[in-house]
């Protein structure tokens, strides 16, 4: 299994948890790997949110029997097996992406508790998992972010099109050291390809040598994420033509998860029922009817 976090410098400008959405929901509509989602914040997030209408069984998120704080009980037991870990997520999209629901305990009680055990979670999840995908905290001080990163086997770092964020970035002004130690990509945000602030001209600005994907503002996506529809936005938006303008999302989206791919050497599954109907396909991966 391998563990990408998904982090920004700055909170609420880089689009972290739409980009995992998005990443994670393409991958396992397009591939037959398996995901786990999970994020490092409150539950109830906008994570969750995303995903819980095409489940129908959002009131598991009311329960403390399920979600990281559950793993971290059954570690701390000893007790916590590969087998057992799907038991205690929610299915997104049956065998492929699965919603690890984020603790209900106060930011300093849930690192207090998880940090012991951490490592045991994604050791005992990298025997049922292809990827593990966190969406953690923005910024540069919170201690549950360096602890995932830490463990993180590749960092998407999510910035936009501000020359003040990318300024900083890249000036190492808001900067984590790990960064100096792991592979990371960079994704810019709602990216808008008019812009003078290009990710070529970004590269040739900043001097960057590091893989910049992006992905575009998507008013379906947004719109998808906020109905609950996501599964289903990409199932139609896979198919959408070159003159469709979800077309350049979903391709942006595309080159994204290759190069995650890429980066942490995983096999690509190819998926199964690429060839049949959108309707067929939604059938084959919706969960919930059993």
């Amino acid at each position: 299994m391998s563990t990408v976090a998904f982090w920004s410098p700055v909170h609420g400008q880089a689009g972290n948890t739409a980009n995992l959405i998005a990443t994670s929901s393409m991958l396992a509509v397009e591939y037959s790997n398996r995901t786990m989602v999970t994020q490092t914040q409150l539950s109830h997030s906008t994570l969750e949110a995303a995903f819980t209408k095409s489940t129908g069984k959002g009131d598991l998120l009311n329960f403390s029997d399920t979600g990281i704080d559950a793993l971290e009980r059954l570690a701390r037991s000893k007790r916590l097996t590969d087998e057992k870990v799907s038991d205690y997520t929610i299915s997104v999209i049956n065998g492929r992406l699965e919603l690890l629901v984020g603790s209900s305990k106060p930011s300093k009680t849930m690192y207090e508790n998880i940090d012991s055990v951490l490592d045991t979670i994604f050791t005992v999840s990298s025997k049922f998992y292809d990827f593990c995908m966190v969406d953690v905290h923005s910024g540069t001080q919170n201690k549950m972010t360096r602890r995932v990163l830490d463990e993180a086997d590749l960092i998407v770092v999510n910035l936009n099109q501000n020359v003040h964020v990318l300024d900083r970035f890249f000036n190492k002004e808001d900067w984590l050291e790990v960064l100096d130690e792991k592979p990371y990509v960079i994704v810019l945000s709602q990216y808008d390809p008019h812009s003078h602030y290009s990710v070529k001209n970004i590269q040739r600005k900043y001097k960057c040598k590091q893989p910049i994907l992006t992905v575009p503002y998507n008013t379906a996506f947004r719109d998808a994420c906020n109905n609950r529809d996501v599964v289903e936005f990409f199932l139609r938006a896979s198919k959408a033509k070159k003159n469709n303008p979800n077309h350049f999302f979903v391709t942006e989206v595309q080159k994204l998860i290759k190069e995650i791919m890429k980066q942490t050497q995983q096999q690509v599954i190819v998926d199964e029922v690429e060839e049949q109907s959108n309707a067929t396909k939604l059938n084959l991966l919706e969960t919930g009817a059993s």
